[in-house]
């Protein structure tokens, strides 16, 4: 018989106060975590455990999982970078290497298929899994070590660990290193709204903000004024009106947009403020349901990956042209 369990992660701060759980029913989930760490360790670290405690079983095994980067690490990328040493095909060492190691190591003679499944959709299992994850998360914030669970009767691997680093580096500094940086509040938002406001956008804040990023730090203000102009923008604002956050889409709202220049000022990260504006974002496109939006990011696409993003099916068909 299948066992079927959703598994999750969660870090508040990313990094920052970090959980991860499973969950098969009301007898059989587990969680736990770490004082500090990120989301993508915790999403992996769930699997991991999930895979280690069940392998006493034989059975078949199907995971509802909503990070699309930990179905695709372990079902389409692990092969090639073992093959190249653990590392990217950039050459840069694989994130989270001694946990993939552990994976795939976890998988081997086991019978297990992966299902993706968008966060916060409704999905039962995948919501049990959820609030397990934020739950041990929140436990650390506190001070607390969260209750373990029942685990998986007549496992005989002892719950999984994440490596333990004493100060995780940051995800990127772009969007999606924010959207899993969940406040311990469940008002989260409630000092923060979305706007598509064009009118409501602050060109010397925007300047100010893009001109600290890694990505287009040398754009000057004229340019990225006629950036705004030729794009639709969007953004967040406090309680006062003040801007805390941005982005823009280059669209033909029919077949093609591209998500660009996403970015939450310093000094408010960690509030769920990202998630809230590509929320608002995704929601304000839906009516023209655009086949393909783009981006392009440094290093995040795990984070990216999450939300349905997953790397070009054939990018040698892909080509640019610099101006």
């Amino acid at each position: 018989m299948t066992i079927v369990a959703a598994a999750d992660g969660s870090a508040l701060g990313n990094p920052g106060p970090a959980g991860w759980g499973w969950y098969v029913d009301e007898s059989t989930w587990a969680c736990g975590g770490w004082p500090h760490g990120t989301n993508n360790q915790g999403e992996l670290t769930a699997v991991l455990d999930l895979l280690r405690q069940t392998a006493h079983t034989g059975e078949p095994l199907l995971i509802y999982c909503d990070s699309k980067y930990v179905i695709n690490s372990v079902t389409k990328w692990m092969a090639g970078w073992k093959r190249k040493g653990w590392k990217k095909a950039d050459g840069k060492p694989v994130l989270n290497v001694e946990i993939m190691k552990d994976l795939d190591a976890a998988m081997q003679g086991r019978d297990v298929r992966f299902e993706w499944i968008k966060g916060h959709s409704g999905h039962p299992l995948n919501e049990a899994a959820d609030r397990l994850a934020n739950g041990a998360a929140l436990a650390y914030q506190q001070g607390r070590t969260p209750n373990p669970g029942p685990g998986y009767a007549g496992a005989v691997e002892p719950p999984a660990v994440a490596p333990q680093v004493a100060r995780p580096e940051p995800e990127p500094d772009d969007l999606l290193g924010l959207l899993s940086a969940e406040p311990a509040v469940a008002e989260r938002h409630a000092a923060y709204s979305f706007s598509a406001d064009q009118s409501r956008i602050d060109p010397d804040w925007v300047h100010r903000m893009i001109a600290q990023s890694y990505w287009a730090g040398d754009r000057t203000r004229e340019v990225q004024d006629a950036a705004n102009k030729g794009s639709r923008c969007y953004g967040a604002y406090d309680a006062a009106g003040n801007q805390v956050a941005f982005a823009r889409v280059v669209s033909d709202f029919a077949a093609f947009a591209w998500l660009c220049d996403v970015i939450v000022d310093p000094g408010v990260r960690g509030q769920g403020i990202g998630k809230l504006l590509l929320e608002g974002i995704l929601a304000d496109l839906e009516p023209y349901r655009i086949r393909r939006t783009l981006l392009a990011t440094e290093d995040a696409h795990e984070l990216y990956a999450k939300y349905g993003w997953e790397p070009l099916p054939a990018p040698e068909r892909w080509m640019i042209r610099q101006g």
